[in-house]
This record gives C-alpha cells, sequence and structure tokens, in this order.
C-alpha cells in the first residue's frame, strides 16, 4: 500500500482507485494509523521535494502563495461537497473504473495536445504564418508565476476539487488543466503540486480527527502509538516518502520531456479491468441488466452464462 500511495499519489493515475481497488482484492481493513502515516510521507516528500520552490513563494514569490490560496478554496469546496453529500462515491469500485478511462483520454486528449514535439515548433509555426502573409502572428508566450492570473488558480482549483472522487488522477487533471490554460511546462508540474500540499495535509487531518472520535476514553497519543501495529506503518511511511520522492522526479522529468501522457495506455488496461472486476463481485446483480439486451442474452445462452 505504501509503494502505491507513493506512486500513484504523484504520477498521473490516481491513488485513490488504485488503493480502493487493492482494498477490494485484498480485504485490507480501514487503518487509520496507517492511512494518516501514509499521508504524512508524501507529503513529506513533496515539502523536501519542491523546499526550494515553497521557500521562494514564502519570501520573495508571495503571489504564489496567494495563487496556491485562492485555487485551494474551490477545492475545499468541492472535495467537502463529495465527502459529506456523496461519501458513497468515495468507495464506488465501477466510478473508478470508469473515471480511469476519463483520466487516460484527458491525458491523451489536452496533455498530448499541449506538449510540442520540439522547442523548434514554435519556430516553424512562425515561418508558415509569415509564407501565407500573416507577419503579424503573435503566439501566446507560456505562463510563469508572474503571468498566472487569479481565475487561472481557480479553473485548476476546480480541477483538482473533482479528483476526490476515486479513478479521477488529481496530478493528471491539475497539470491537464495547467496547460489548457496555456501554463510553462515545469509552472504547471510546480503549481500543481504546490497546490497538493493544502490536500495531502487536509486528508491527514481528516484522518486524526476520525481517529479522535474513534479514542473513545483513550487520548489521541494512546491510540495512535498504541497500535499493534505501529512499527510496521511506520516502515510504511518511510517507504511511501522515498517512493514518492522518486515517483516525483520521474513525473517532473517526463512532464518537461513532453512524455507524460504515455500513462494513459495504463489507465486503459486497469479501467475495464476495474470494471470486469466489479461485474464480477456483483454478477447477481449484473446478470439479469445484461439479459435484457437480446444479443447479449444470446452471447451468454452460447457461452452458458444464461
Amino acid at each position: 500500500m505504501a509503494i502505491l500511495q507513493g506512486v500513484a499519489e504523484f504520477l498521473p493515475i490516481s491513488s485513490s482507485g488504485h488503493l480502493l481497488l487493492l482494498a477490494n482484492i485484498f480485504h485490507l481493513p480501514d487503518a487509520l494509523t496507517l492511512s494518516i502515516l501514509l499521508h504524512a510521507g508524501t507529503l513529506l516528500s513533496v515539502l523536501l521535494y519542491f523546499a526550494r520552490d515553497i521557500l521562494y513563494a514564502c519570501f520573495k514569490a508571495p503571489r504564489v502563495a496567494g495563487l496556491v490560496i485562492v485555487g485551494s478554496i474551490p477545492t475545499a469546496i468541492i472535495g467537502f461537497s463529495i465527502m459529506y453529500y456523496a461519501r458513497s462515491l468515495e468507495e464506488n469500485l465501477l466510478l473508478a473504473g470508469c473515471l480511469f478511462i476519463v483520466t487516460g483520454i484527458i491525458l491523451m486528449t489536452v496533455m498530448r495536445s499541449r506538449f510540442r514535439v520540439s522547442e523548434f515548433d514554435e519556430y516553424y509555426d512562425q515561418i508558415e504564418a509569415n509564407e501565407e502573409g500573416d507577419e503579424d502572428i503573435e503566439f501566446p508566450e507560456p505562463k510563469t508565476y508572474e503571468t498566472t492570473t487569479w481565475l487561472d488558480a481557480i479553473f485548476i482549483g476546480i480541477a483538482q476539487g473533482f479528483a476526490a472522487l476515486p479513478g479521477l488522477s488529481r496530478s493528471g487533471t491539475t497539470i491537464s488543466a495547467a496547460l489548457a490554460r496555456n501554463f510553462d511546462r515545469e509552472w504547471a508540474g510546480k503549481f500543481s503540486f504546490l497546490l497538493s500540499i493544502p490536500v495531502i495535509g487536509g486528508g491527514a487531518l481528516l484522518e486524526i480527527k476520525k481517529l479522535f472520535e474513534e479514542a473513545e476514553g483513550d487520548t489521541f497519543a494512546e491510540k495512535f502509538f498504541s497500535d499493534p501495529f505501529f512499527v510496521v506503518y511506520l516502515g510504511g511511511a518511510v517507504t511511501s516518502f522515498l517512493v514518492g520522492w522518486f515517483a516525483l522526479s520521474i513525473l517532473m522529468r517526463l512532464l518537461r520531456d513532453g512524455r507524460l501522457h504515455h500513462f494513459a495506455w495504463w489507465l486503459f488496461i486497469i479501467g475495464p479491468a476495474t470494471i470486469i472486476y466489479w461485474c464480477h463481485l456483483n454478477w447477481e446483480t449484473v446478470l439479469p441488466i445484461l439479459e435484457k439486451s437480446e444479443w447479449i442474452s444470446l452471447f451468454l445462452q452460447r457461452i452458458g452464462l444464461a
């Protein structure tokens, strides 16, 4: 679980969807202590990997911190709405399977269309425009932190809010949203992960809140540290930190090279596989629905399932 959390939290393949699938396959218990420590491990990897950018934002570019705060507002509104009014969606394996495919489509369309094959593409576009008599055409400069607008931050924050649904990748949707707003590649990745800090930290705080509620007569410290598997969970936190750091370095490298959309192929595999697995778990419900279709019913009769 720690390895999966570290990889899927940052690569555009949805950690929530993969963890939900893993929990269903192996019937894993909902261990709050483990969840808190895994969140802490991935949060630490973001804080240390982007430490220079965070310090720069705090002391030399407060506008970046303002953009993160503004972007976090729609994320909080949408995320908490899903959590409190559509809680069942967070545990819906069928939805996760469908949204895996949606994430793959986003990666293949938005990201692929926004990535230039080489740094000379704009130069050749300008030459072509000149040959057609459009000498005055101007190509928009990619946005950096100085030219990013508050509307950009809100747009990306909305995308991040809907990523609370399982199967919809947070990093995939936010980076795609940033590229759709003409962000510079590296700035798109950095802003996406700066925006993830309140989300990952907030997730850990919510788990801590749940643990407080379950503590009853015990104090939080007694409930947290007295878990018989605490040392094992701590090892998971270290693992999620190390794997998360490695996944971040891979993602930023692939983002700069314009190859992030290649992860869509994995999502196009895991998405249908998850849907098939859900159908397997709910076969008694699915079969009567399938039998209502004449050609599907005939196919099921041919293979002996109806």
